[in-house]
This record gives C-alpha cells, sequence and structure tokens, in this order.
C-alpha cells in the first residue's frame, strides 16, 4: 500500500513577521515524503544522496540547486542510512506568498520571472541546476548566517540574496549554454541519449524518464534538447526511425509493414504519411528509386 504524502502547511516555519525561513539540514530517512505550502529552494552543500519528487529519483551531488514550488512532493535520501559512511547536507530556504509578492514588485516588468514565483504546481513545474563553480555556496551560507544572526534588515538581506539565486536559475532556462552555471556534462548526457535514440530508435523511453536518468526536470530536458539539436525530442526520434526505415528499404527486401514496426510504428498509415513529410517521397518510391541507382 502506498504511504500518502502529508502537507507541510506554511505556519510551521512562516509568518507575517517572518516570511521567509532557511535552515541547513543532515538529511535521514525519517522524514517522510511531503508536500508543502510554500516555495522552495534546496542547494545540496556537502555528499551525496537522491532528491525524491513526485514520481522522480534524481541522483544529487554537492551544489544541485532546487526551485520547487508550491504543491510538489518531495523528500531527501543520503546514500546509507550510517551517517559515519556518508552525510547528505542540504540548505533549504523556504518562503511565503507574501514573499513572492514582494520580489515580483521588484521584477514586475519581467512577466516571466513572475510566472516561477507565482504559480502553484502543476501549473509551474520543479527545476534543477547544478552550481558548476561553487558560487552559490556563498549566498547560501550568508542567507543561513543572516536568518540565524537575525541582525537589523536582514528580511531585505534575504529577499537579495533570493532575487539572485532565481536570476541565475531563470538564465539557465533561458540560455542554458550562455551561463557558467550549466554544468559541462549537461550536452554530454544529452548526446549520449541522442546516441542510444540513433541505434535504437525503436526502443526510446519519454523524455520524463530521460530527464530523470540524467537529473534534470522535463522540460529543461526539452530546452536542451532543442539548444543541442535546433529540433525538439519528438522530431528527432521521428527523425531517427525515419533514418533506420530509410537504411532497411535499401538492405532489405522485407514487406513496408514489417519495416514500419522494427522503426517504432504500428500505424502503418500514420508511418507512409510521416515517411512523406520528412523525405519528400512515399516509401514505396523510396524503395524503388533507391533500387535503380544501385
Amino acid at each position: 500500500m502506498r504511504r500518502s504524502i502529508s502537507l507541510t502547511r506554511s505556519n510551521m516555519y512562516l509568518s507575517q513577521e517572518v516570511p521567509v525561513y532557511v535552515n541547513r539540514i543532515s538529511e535521514s530517512f525519517h522524514l517522510e515524503q511531503h508536500r508543502h505550502e510554500f516555495i522552495e529552494l534546496n542547494y545540496v552543500s556537502e555528499g551525496k544522496g537522491f532528491h525524491y519528487i513526485e514520481g522522480n529519483r534524481i541522483p544529487v551531488v554537492k551544489g544541485d540547486l532546487f526551485f520547487l514550488p508550491v504543491g510538489v512532493s518531495h523528500v531527501f535520501r543520503p546514500t546509507t542510512p550510517t551517517p559515519e559512511e556518508g552525510r547528505l547536507i542540504v540548505y533549504n530556504c523556504l518562503f511565503n506568498e507574501t514573499f513572492a509578492m514582494a520580489i515580483s514588485r521588484c521584477l514586475d516588468s519581467d512577466h516571466e520571472f513572475n510566472r516561477i514565483v507565482n504559480l502553484q504546481y502543476p501549473d509551474q513545474t520543479w527545476f534543477h541546476i547544478h552550481d558548476l563553480e561553487g558560487g552559490l555556496q556563498q549566498s547560501f551560507n550568508s542567507m543561513f548566517e543572516e536568518f540565524q544572526q537575525r541582525r537589523s534588515n536582514y528580511i531585505l538581506l534575504l529577499q537579495v540574496e533570493i532575487i539572485r539565486l532565481l536570476i541565475h536559475m531563470k538564465r539557465i532556462q533561458d540560455n542554458p549554454l550562455g551561463t557558467s552555471y550549466m554544468p559541462k556534462e549537461a550536452f554530454s548526457s544529452i548526446d549520449m541519449i541522442a546516441n542510444r535514440i540513433r541505434r535504437q530508435p525503436k526502443e526510446v523511453l519519454t523524455r520524463k524518464q530521460y530527464a530523470v536518468e540524467i537529473g534534470i526536470s522535463e522540460r529543461h530536458f526539452q530546452r536542451l534538447f532543442k539548444e543541442r539539436f535546433s529540433m525538439t525530442f519528438l522530431e528527432f526520434v521521428h527523425k531517427s526511425r525515419i533514418e533506420l526505415s530509410c537504411e532497411l528499404l535499401r538492405t532489405t527486401t522485407e514487406k513496408i509493414s514489417s519495416i514500419a514496426q522494427q522503426s517504432g510504428y504500428k500505424d502503418i498509415k500514420f508511418y507512409n504519411q510521416l515517411f512523406k513529410r520528412l523525405t519528400g517521397l512515399s516509401s514505396h518510391t523510396y524503395r524503388t528509386q533507391t533500387k535503380a541507382s544501385t
């Protein structure tokens, strides 16, 4: 039986006077997966483990940063229940709707940015970046220190740091190639997946499954894929499958219906329409012309 997912109320940590909360904890196996009524930023400060978000299991290491809108269920887990064998230290920054609205007013000229802080899940999805150079570690260190000491105007300073973090995250969403915070390994992971699709275009996973495999959100995966190949993930899959079809049409005498199935298409009508759209020829004409030219 699946366990129910609890709801963490905003008033457990936040109030009208203190609309933001920052802590630094060593993750364990005691906390259950939960949803919350506030926006949350998570930054992995030390160690490695896993972040369970909705139905996804994402490996995490130092430098991983997550944005979780209202309503997302999640929990962190270290790699082992024994702290001596491996700790997972995570900064958590929580803020409520009042604080999010204050941020929005500071950036009211950027409509897309305001969508990040104002919408609830599933209208606004979670996303994940990696702090390759370690520059965001200091931001979370400073936020944690400010929150612990609570000196004059500490809420304002926390607001400034959170705006800075969100701007970096949005820059990565807008232009993954143009930021030093995008891990260089990301495109090698995309290339690896593309090569797998080319080798076995019939055995393709979903975008969500590939995204989980390399530790990013589905939306971010789609953005990276299009940036890399100048086409969507689905367009790339269809292109790879039709390329396989062309090879089979040239090198075998199998029936076209059989080739369609080997290429990943059960619907022969859809296959014929797609083949002609991508090659300019029907599959039968393509086979006839290529055979005649050899």
